[in-house]
């Protein structure tokens, strides 16, 4: 059997998700591959602490013995479909490896059963590194499409035909733990500021997720550039009071171009790095687009929203 799971893009609600709010996330066609080797102990046995963390979830929940503990340790994940060359991108690699090798080892794709086990294991591999996560990677690379997710639930909503989403590499890898550890600090010497950050990040969210549930396609599409707008401008204030440079000079620089066609751009994640999103109404030219981002510095890529989710399938197929 193999086991896949995509990748994801968060793109609003970053830092304030892990405080109850919610955030709109969408999964990425970019897939982690989980398989088991043809000949057992042929490779290092718990290579990645994801796998251990899957392993030791597992047995927590079922008991040492049982078999899907040692089948975790045994997996080999590809996730090379989540680098540029050398560099990560960003897209939620490690989520999408926790959630493949999960449904793997337990041998089904069950969502419910899934996302429980390694929601768990992703937050006990990331826990050392100081940062747990809010489990919107995970939710992603389970379900897949578009979803509104917070700690209260994930709710399935939908991207408005009318707007195009247009991805793009800033060239840049960052370190979500690591930021995430500074954003902390900051909002410790320096409350206020960025805690009124923090509320316009988590309101222009709500307002993202609740465009993408309107049933109206201009409506959705309206609310949601305009609370994408919002969102990229709640991304510079926490910048600004935290000190820390969340927004490279290219997502900067291609937001001021794709404002020429009534769009915007901003960071997704934590920001500092990795992949950001551009964001046209569907009547402008993505090709045009491309070329705007390509001379503000950045990289376009080819990504679209996986719809499928986790998926587990014989090998041959």
């Amino acid at each position: 059997m193999i086991a896949s799971a995509p990748g994801k893009l968060i793109l609003t609600g970053e830092y304030a998700v892990l405080e109850g709010a919610p955030a709109l996330v969408i999964a990425v066609d970019r897939r982690a591959i989980a398989r088991r080797p043809d000949r057992p102990h042929s490779r290092p046995r718990g290579t990645s602490p994801f796998l251990v963390a899957v392993a030791d979830e597992i047995a927590a929940r079922r008991g040492a013995q049982d078999p899907a503990v040692a089948a975790a340790m045994e997996i080999a994940v590809d996730s090379t479909q989540f680098f540029d060359g050398t560099l990560k991108l960003g897209l939620g690699s490690s989520a999408a490896v926790t959630v493949a090798a999960t449904a793997l080892a337990i041998g089904s794709a069950d969502h419910d059963e899934v996302f429980e086990i390694a929601s768990a294991a992703h937050a006990r591999a990331q826990g050392p590194r100081g940062a747990k996560g809010s489990g919107a990677d995970v939710a992603a690379a389970v379900r897949g499409g578009v979803i509104a997710y917070s700690t209260a639930g994930i709710e399935r909503v939908v991207w408005p035909e009318r707007l195009t989403l247009i991805s793009f590499f800033t060239g840049t890898s960052a370190d979500t733990p690591v930021l995430v550890a500074k954003i902390a600090a900051a909002r410790k010497a320096d409350r206020a500021p960025v805690e009124a950050a923090l509320a316009a990040i988590a309101s222009a969210s709500r307002a993202a997720c609740q465009a993408c549930a309107l049933r109206g396609r201009e409506l959705a599409a309206q609310g949601l550039l305009s609370a994408l707008k919002l969102a990229a401008t709640a991304i510079d204030q926490l910048a600004a009071a935290s000190g820390i440079p969340l927004v490279p000079p290219c997502v900067v620089a291609a937001r001021a171009a794709l404002a020429r066609l009534g769009g915007t751009a901003k960071t997704t994640g934590a920001g500092g790095g990795d992949v950001a999103i551009g964001v046209i109404p569907a009547t402008e030219d993505p090709s045009t687009a491309a070329r705007l981002l390509i001379e503000a510095g950045c990289k376009p890529l080819a990504l679209s929203v996986d719809q499928t989710g986790v998926d587990l399938h014989p090998g041959a197929q």
